[in-house]
């Protein structure tokens, strides 16, 4: 005899809870709304237990973002993990009882920021949270950020746009840049693909990458010229100093223009 779907589902949903099988819920909710790369946010993991007591091994925090992976002449683009955070320890969970977890974390300096002024945007990053489950299936919730450039990014920004280029695309690698006495340092970088808006004789197109610290930014600028190949040039932008007039004279400087 066939049985009807639904009443299928009802048996089996019947049968999981009688086996203390299911699932816990899990919900992020973030208070902090739009950071800046670098920035703290503050929220809580809510979460309601399943149908049997179960052990929290504990929960963790990873910041996610999507980064285009070069391998054996292809390109893919590939979910990374650039921080995690470990914000609780064991404990057990009661049948059915709810909580809320609060936290605060400090994304890395070098976030990939989401919110710029291009044409097209691929860059995504969210907060993945996971509670490893004791003898269960484990819990997640995906939760993507708005991520703001800093000042002294938007001033460098601005500061091309001065000097006639627009933003074209941002994107992720995986990877690591190195420039004139500093590196990156988790496992991606970010690069924004700037085209003339003017009609320059040589450059083609400037990509830029920016590395924060806590007090000032490095930039890196790959040039692509139409009869040199591509060429690099770096500086290092105080915080304090973040003028977009002072550094689009700094930028025709270094590009020749």
């Amino acid at each position: 005899l066939s049985v009807p779907y639904w009443k299928f589902c009802t048996m089996f949903n019947k049968l999981i809870s009688s086996l203390g099988l299911q699932g816990i819920q899990v919900d992020t909710r973030l208070h902090t709304t739009a950071p800046q790369a670098g920035q703290a946010i503050q929220g809580e993991v809510i979460f309601k237990g399943a149908a049997s007591n179960k052990i929290i091994n504990g929960i963790y925090l990873k910041l996610m973002t999507t980064a285009e992976v070069e391998s054996d002449d292809a390109e893919y683009n590939s979910a990374l993990s650039i921080a995690e955070w470990h914000i609780s320890g064991a404990f057990e969970l009661q049948a059915h009882q709810s909580h809320a977890f609060p936290f605060s974390i400090q994304l890395p300096f070098e976030t990939p920021v989401t919110d710029v002024p291009c044409r097209v945007n691929k860059t995504r990053v969210w907060l993945h949270t996971h509670l490893d489950v004791d003898w269960g299936l484990d819990a997640t919730d995906k939760d993507y950020l708005q991520i703001l450039p800093t000042p002294a990014m938007q001033a460098f920004i601005q500061a091309m746009q001065q000097c006639g280029f627009q933003l074209m695309t941002v994107d992720v690698e995986k990877g690591q840049l190195r420039g004139n006495g500093f590196h990156s340092s988790i496992g991606c970088y970010q690069e924004l693909e700037f085209k003339p808006t003017q009609l320059f004789n040589s450059i083609n197109e400037v990509e830029v990458s920016f590395v924060a610290e806590q007090h000032q930014t490095h930039v890196l600028l790959e040039v692509d010229r139409k009869f040199r190949g591509d060429g690099f040039n770096s500086l290092t932008i105080p915080h304090q100093q973040a003028n977009p007039a002072l550094l689009a004279n700094e930028i025709r400087r270094m590009l020749g223009l």
